[in-house]
């Protein structure tokens, strides 16, 4: 439904943040209880950089990394009981649990054993917990796999991901569409240290994001409207960066053809309570540089992009800490247009004018302070910035978005019962060259997001784990001045919007045998705001979000004493109440220029398969079977928007695509090979 808004404001959320960290500041110490010990390998020998996951219940309470003796700790503790777990490539071993009591220090030592399972820390859930108790579909991909394979780019990491397509319109700093299953090129939201880094609408070019100083990239399959809102229709990819731990560096200095040339820099560490990381990346590339008989040298197709990222965090015991991280990044590219591609002979040559330069800053702050066990508050600020200039052979344009989000939660866990809920404010602004008002002066696009947000998770046992929850958005557009020929006078409007999910998943077979089974399943809803172009050039007073209606289930499979991991999901989506311009021959459906009256679907299934053997030897594959079909508009079962008809799949989905990896590592080096392939998928003609 739809209603009025007397105007928007953002004066309360500086108060609640302020407020957060004042009781943060205030939290009372108490009497420390530590936890120290040594993580080892099958031989014995210790393990430098090893994971250390203390939980409490489904929680992580704290984490460690051991040093290059493999000591880890000690890590200040509330009393209570706990279980740990360590994990390093290609190892990892069964929970051990762990009593604290007031003023004491437990020393306990972890000997790892050959494992393909992957055991990390998931933030993209209600509560940090870890990938082995969610009940979604994630995929992580750590530090040692992105330094194993050498990947430079995050759409690269992504390629290897079930369910993902990954499609790029060039070489290096080319545009880069990420598709999740199926979904459209805007439905993914990105996360870096937990700030927004979609353009207003859910636009986002993925050929910028760099790996370098990144702990690792969580992919979440599926919608997670009910805890992100809006943006999150088709999944989340979150990159969370190093900090703290043993102080380490990392330079690398890389060369090859078409003119490329790579230079990063990572650094980490902690001094006590506090820690640090940073990093920077720099690459630049020629790109095509060829000579062709007819239209002449390509010389446009050159890519020069630098990023620098940098956090500070203190805690000096697991139930409180903060942290702060800012982020910058610039690129430079030029765009030859489709020369290679021309089945039409509608082009004329290479275009030599074309460039386009982005220019993107972030700062996020966040704290948090108390114990899951008798309530834990967090508050997170973020500030996003990024704009674009672009130059065409029809005059210069810029596009800018900026962002302020505000996040409060509090997360208490009883043995009956863990309930997450909280509070979220996003103020967002677009400003385009093409975005005017009544004397064709550029105007903002304005919107106010507010979002309740629930989840409860229910105690079912150690095998089973059922989440349940809600959030209710409310979006809030402000009013546009009217534009001669693109649209009247709209005054402020507000969109209410109710997104829920639920998901369970069960260990099937007990905790102590060799091998076990995991089943699981989801249902839940996704939804995304119209773009600024969408809000500028429409007649229709109140453009609703795009929706996604989801369901998938899936099973995981260990076998070999699991050296194997072997995995299948199935999945089902509904898109609905799609944007589109209403054409003549369905204009029956509304009396609108654009409306909220298309519609899709896609199905399908994700595979994968890791092994972990003996000598640094493993390997991983996978494989997606992925169906999509446009549906007739609402009220016209048989139309469909052009150029689509009904019944077609939707551009760029490959029905099929698979990949296969092989490393090997060792204390000194490593090798890999990989290959990856789709079969052919519908397109547009470039021109």
């Amino acid at each position: 439904m739809t209603r009025p808004s007397r105007g928007n404001s953002i004066a309360p959320l500086p108060h609640c943040l302020i407020a957060s960290f004042l009781l943060l500041a205030l939290a009372l110490p108490a009497s420390a209880q530590t936890l120290r010990g040594r993580v080892s390998d099958p031989d014995k020998q210790p393990i430098a950089g090893a994971k250390v996951l203390i939980l409490r219940g489904d929680a992580v309470s704290a984490e460690a990394t051991t040093g290059v003796d493999g000591q880890y700790g000690p890590v200040v503790l509330t009393p209570g009981e706990y279980r740990v777990e360590a994990v390093a490539p290609g190892l990892s071993v069964a929970p051990k649990a762990v009593s604290l009591k007031t003023g004491t220090t437990a020393e306990l030592d972890i000997a790892l054993a050959i494992s393909a399972v992957q055991e990390s820390v998931v933030v993209s859930a209600a509560r940090e917990t870890t990938l082995s108790r969610t009940t979604d579909s994630v995929t992580v991909i750590d530090r040692a796999e992105l330094d194993t394979t050498q990947t430079a780019t995050v759409a690269d990491a992504l390629r290897h991901v079930p369910g993902f397509h990954v499609a790029s319109s060039g070489g290096f700093g080319a545009i880069t569409s990420l598709f999740p299953r199926g979904g459209e090129s805007d439905y993914t939201l990105v996360l870096v240290d937990g700030v927004p880094q979609n353009s207003f609408g859910g636009g986002f070019d993925a050929a910028h994001l760099d790996t370098a100083g990144l702990d690792r990239v969580e992919v979440v399959r599926g919608p997670k409207s009910a805890l992100y809102g809006n943006g999150a229709i088709g999944g989340i990819v979150q990159l969370v960066s190093r900090q703290g731990g043993p102080t380490r560096g990392d330079f690398a200095v890389e060369g090859g053809g078409y003119g490329y040339s790579r230079t990063t820099g990572s650094a980490s560490g902690s001094s006590g309570a506090w820690r640090w990381g940073g990093s920077f990346d720099r690459l630049m590339s020629d790109g095509d540089q060829r000579t062709f008989a007819k239209i002449g040298q390509v010389s446009n197709d050159n890519y020069d992009r630098a990023v620098g990222s940098g956090s500070v965090g203190w805690s000096d015991r697991s139930t409180r800490s903060v942290r702060v991280d800012v982020r910058g990044e610039r690129d430079d590219r030029g765009f030859p247009g489709p020369f290679g591609s021309d089945p039409a002979s509608l082009y004329g040559g290479i275009d030599k004018i074309s460039r386009g330069h982005n220019l993107s800053k972030s700062v996020a702050a966040s704290g948090a302070f108390g114990d899951s066990a008798t309530g834990r508050h967090r508050s997170q600020f973020t500030w996003f910035n990024v704009k674009s200039d672009y130059k065409s052979p029809y005059g210069a344009s810029t596009d800018e978005s900026r962002r302020v989000t505000g996040r409060y939660q509090y997360d208490i866990e009883r043995q009956a019962l863990g309930v997450s809920a909280g509070w979220e404010l996003l103020h967002e602004r677009v400003d385009n060259t093409f975005i005017t008002g009544q004397v064709f002066q550029p105007v903002p696009v304005t919107r106010l997001v507010s979002g309740l947000f629930v989840e409860a998770r229910p105690s079912l046992g150690d095998r089973a784990q059922l989440t349940a929850g809600a959030r209710l958005e409310r979006i809030a557009r402000s009013a546009l001045e009217a534009n001669p020929g693109s649209r009247p006078a709209l005054a402020d409007d507000v969109v209410w919007s109710l997104n829920p999910k639920i998901a369970a998943a069960f260990i099937v077979s007990p905790a102590n045998a060799a091998n076990w089974t995991k089943i699981r399943a989801s249902a839940g809803t996704g939804i995304k705001p119209p773009t600024g172009f969408e809000l500028a050039y429409t007649d229709n007073p109140s453009l609703k979000p795009e929706r996604s209606r989801s369901v998938d289930a899936g099973v995981e499979q260990t076998l070999g004493r699991q050296s194997v991991v072997a995995e299948a999901t199935w999945f089902y989506n509904r898109y609905d109440d799609l944007i589109v311009s209403v054409g003549r021959s369905y204009s029956s459906a509304s009396r609108y220029k654009t409306d909220n009256i298309a519609n899709a679907k896609s199905q399908g299934l994700e595979t994968g398969l890791r092994w972990t053997g003996t000598h640094g030897l493993s390997a991983r594959a996978g494989w997606t079977w992925l169906d999509t079909e446009v549906l007739g508009i609402d009220g016209a079962d048989t139309a469909a928007p052009a150029p689509y008809k009904v019944g077609q799949p939707l551009v760029r989905r490959p029905r099929h695509q698979g990949f296969g990896e092989l490393t090997w590592t060792d204390h000194c080096g490593s090798l890999f090979f990989n290959v990856g392939g789709r079969v052919q998928v519908a397109d547009l003609e470039p021109n």
